[in-house]
């Protein structure tokens, strides 16, 4: 029935105060609790939302105040300032969740002036007050055990975390609420200032942990999102960034009785004349802010990997795998095994932040862990025997592998490990558990095959040559694992490159078509002798030329893509051949359709016989557009032929510079 009975008298402010809080009509919500301000602490919402606390949570400083100025028995602003709403949120747990810095001080002060003066009147009376019922408002808690300070940390208001922080007398209920640190809530909310402001302030909030035992840095190490930032990756970023940043975070700590000093800190123009005109522009103030988060980030991962020592918990195991090459008859015998196959290892608090962030491809974490703890590289996976190299290899995480890699002593050492099941690097580069599209960053089939061909003969380099011939326990080789874990990619491959390259050729066969009519039709026509009429032109000399390469450049073209259709489309194929014959097709046809414009462009010319520069140029850009359409259309396939490419050419030189010496002797 109280329910029954709350509902009913919301519905009855429902056309009054909540619609003017609402639509910000807030002359009409002042002059309404002027007449009736003793309405002013009764529910609004089925929530018990009281006014104040929907206008603490829209935060306007001024409304708030006014309506406060309303109640002028201590006792009643006591008991405004500590009710609760359905979820538990006095008002000051509404403001430091708009993070309204001003509010918040209003709030602060007057909680303090009116315990203050209720404590003197109880003294006054009894000679004696209770502390308890004089208890702070920073210090009550919702339902969900979140204080104000906790509240405002969670929404990453950190200037208002600063100045709660500096009002509290004891820290510790503040730093922890529904079994999170407040650390970890920041992170968790990507707000990373507010989270490194507090790790600098309370330096032992980096080794607390969730109650699934994860701390704030495995956290990060699961968050790729929050590393996609690309600060100081140009100059011009880091321009901008030089200017934005004068003059920032000048609130670093804010002295417990110095609130007078607070609101002249805030209120001074700290801020520069180029920062202030910057960050008039909405996109420059989102790209300020963003650098800005990432500087923190960074910062942030600093100081947790120096408090990390997840990586020196390594035991030893008694059952250490051992190099085998079984025989044909043990092959038979373990590949039937139980039958069970291995299923994907998720994430866990055992995990340590390195292993977590090979695995998600965190190079920032990864580096910072190999730059301030060098002997976290020699950690292993204790359930499963894997080291760092696994990891990467297993997640196709190139940018780690070529990182530790880097170290010759250390990449000789890590390469030779084997681990639980018998696995080498090689079949972990095989397998296909943790393969993902979204680390190829390729398109089509046959190019991310490519990808995986070329993913195995990186890691074959950095491995002794018998381990090639190493069988798991599973009785394969490397390449045997590698052919079974891609059928499925195989297949896709091939039917996406015969699909591609008969629809190229059809494109191609086309084009040599037109393109060798027209070479026997010149334009204008022709004169008696049967020569052309304008032979003489410039733009004739265009024609014959350009339609000339066309033709060539379209037959090569279609030469190339039947060539790829009569391929066996065999694993060793898509390697090089196979890429490198549909790369070289797809520029030759490429080239054909520009040549083939040109040719068009010269012959419209030719015809019209314009004299106006500017109608002339108008027709070249028209008759030119649909080859920058077809480049824009066919980006993303050309990057990849592009990378292939790059990787043959790279081969190319090595081998050059190998010969050239030996001549040179």
């Amino acid at each position: 029935m109280d329910e029954v009975e709350r509902a009913g008298k919301a519905r009855k402010y429902t056309q009054g105060p909540y619609q003017w809080v609402m639509y910000e009509n807030w002359e009409r919500l002042k002059q309404h609790y002027r007449d009736n301000p003793r309405e002013l602490l009764d529910p609004l919402t089925t929530n018990n939302d009281t006014a104040l606390n929907l206008v603490a949570f829209t935060g306007r400083k001024d409304v708030l105040e006014f309506l406060i100025s309303l109640i002028k028995e201590a006792p009643q602003l006591h008991r405004a300032l500590r009710i609760q709403n359905g979820q538990g949120n006095t008002t000051l747990h509404e403001v430091a969740e708009s993070g309204n810095l001003d509010a918040a001080i209003l709030l602060v002060r007057l909680d303090n002036r009116v315990r203050a003066e209720l404590a003197r009147l109880d003294l006054d009376r009894n000679g004696a007050h209770d502390e308890a019922c004089y208890r702070p408002a920073l210090e009550i808690q919702n339902q969900m055990g979140e204080t104000p300070l906790y509240r405002a940390a969670a929404f990453g208001h950190t200037k208002l975390v600063k100045y709660l922080v500096s009002q509290v007398e004891d820290i510790e209920p503040h730093l922890q609420a529904h079994k999170l640190s407040i650390l970890y809530i920041a992170v968790i909310g990507h707000h990373f200032e507010t989270a490194l402001w507090l790790q600098k302030k309370y330096p032992f909030l980096a080794e607390r942990k969730k109650s699934n035992g994860f701390t704030s840095l495995q956290l990060l190490a699961q968050m790729p999102s929050a590393f996609q930032g690309n600060l100081g990756k140009s100059l011009w970023n880091r321009l901008i960034y030089k200017c934005i940043s004068n003059g920032d975070d000048t609130i670093d700590s804010v002295p417990p009785n110095q609130n007078d000093d607070l609101e002249s800190r805030i209120n001074q123009p700290w801020q520069s004349t180029c920062s202030k005109k910057i960050k008039r522009w909405p996109r420059m103030r989102m790209k300020s802010e963003e650098m800005q988060k990432q500087k923190a980030l960074l910062e942030l991962i600093h100081l947790l990997v120096e408090k990390d020592y997840s990586w020196v918990e390594n035991k030893k195991t008694n059952d250490v795998p051992i190099f085998t090459v079984p025989s044909q008859e043990e092959n038979a015998i373990s590949g039937d095994d139980d039958g069970e196959e291995e299923e994907t290892k998720s994430i866990h608090h055992n995990d340590t932040p390195l292993f977590i962030a090979t695995s998600t491809g965190i190079s920032q974490i990864v580096k910072k862990m190999l730059e301030l703890h060098p002997q976290s590289v020699e950690a292993h996976d204790v359930d499963n025997q894997q080291n760092i190299f696994h990891m990467a290899i297993k997640h196709r995480r190139l940018e780690i592998f070529k990182l530790v890699k880097k170290s010759k002593s250390v990449t000789s050492r890590m390469a030779m490990k084997i681990d639980r099941d018998g696995n080498t690097l090689l079949h972990q580069a095989a397998y296909m558990e943790c393969y993902s599209t979204s680390t190829q960053r390729v398109g089509g089939p046959a190019l991310q095959l490519q990808e995986e061909l070329r993913w195995m003969v990186r890691v074959q380099k950095i491995m002794p040559r018998h381990y090639t011939m190493h069988h798991n326990r599973k009785g394969m080789t490397a390449e045997q694992l590698f052919n079974s874990e891609h059928t499925k990619l195989l297949q896709s491959a091939q039917e996406w490159m015969k699909g591609t390259a008969q629809s190229c050729s059809t494109v191609a066969a086309l084009v040599a078509t037109v393109v060798y009519a027209a070479a026997y039709t010149a334009p204008g026509g022709y004169d008696s002798n049967g020569l052309p009429l304008v032979r003489n032109s410039t733009f004739f000399v265009t024609f014959a030329i350009t339609d000339t390469v066309s033709l060539i450049s379209s037959l090569a073209s279609l030469v190339t893509f039947l060539s790829i259709l009569t391929s066996p489309f065999e694993y060793q194929d898509f390697y090089r051949s196979l890429p490198f014959r549909l790369h070289l097709g797809f520029t030759l046809l490429f080239f054909s359709l520009v040549t083939t414009m040109l040719t068009f462009t010269a012959t419209i010319v030719l015809l019209i016989h314009l004299r106006k520069k500017w109608t002339t140029s108008l027709i070249y850009v028209v008759a030119f557009l649909p080859v920058p359409v077809l480049g824009l259309m066919q980006l993303p396939l050309y990057k990849g032929f592009s990378q292939g490419l790059k990787y043959i050419f790279k081969k190319i030189r090595k081998i050059k510079f190998s010969i050239c010496p030996a001549r040179g002797n």
